[in-house]
């Protein structure tokens, strides 16, 4: 049998972003914001550890550039989209090194810590939608 290799591993989970409600009516974007708390253990490998979050495309879109929610009954697409900064002028993307965020955590052996992920959303303002329920769903993906 093989020893057990020595590592830091780090997981988030579950998150979910309102992005509130929004106004038709408002000239303003409806802004918001969430965070992902991402929990790393290290159980030997390297003291400091660089963790990377991206965020995959709409599945409406398909793209980063451009997502939307779609209306729970019906076709109306509301464009909005997930931002690394909160001037929401870096859109989050999933090509490293170009649209991601990276952070580093540095660890004690045996120990765990959590990074914090701020997430800043934008509905755009202006859309004539139909009122009701809009969702959309997106892979985030943690890489170390």
């Amino acid at each position: 049998m093989l020893p057990a290799k020595a590592a830091v591993t780090c997981g988030a989970y579950d998150m979910a972003l309102s992005l509130g409600t929004y106004d038709g009516f408002n000239a303003a974007p409806a802004d918001s914001s969430g965070v992902l708390v991402v929990t790393c253990s290290r159980n030997g490998g390297p003291r400091t550890t660089a963790v990377t979050l991206s965020i995959g495309p709409s599945q409406h879109t398909g793209g980063v550039a451009t997502r939307a929610l779609r209306h729970a009954s019906n076709t109306d697409l509301l464009n909005y989209n997930l931002y690394r900064d909160a001037s929401r002028l870096q859109v989050w993307g999933n090509t490293p090194g170009i649209n991601t965020l990276t952070q580093s955590i540095t660890l004690d052996n045996r120990t765990s810590g959590t990074l914090t992920f701020t997430i800043f959303g934008r509905i755009d303002a202006g859309q004539d939608v139909r009122p009701g329920a809009y969702a959309d769903r997106l892979r985030i993906t943690v890489s170390f």
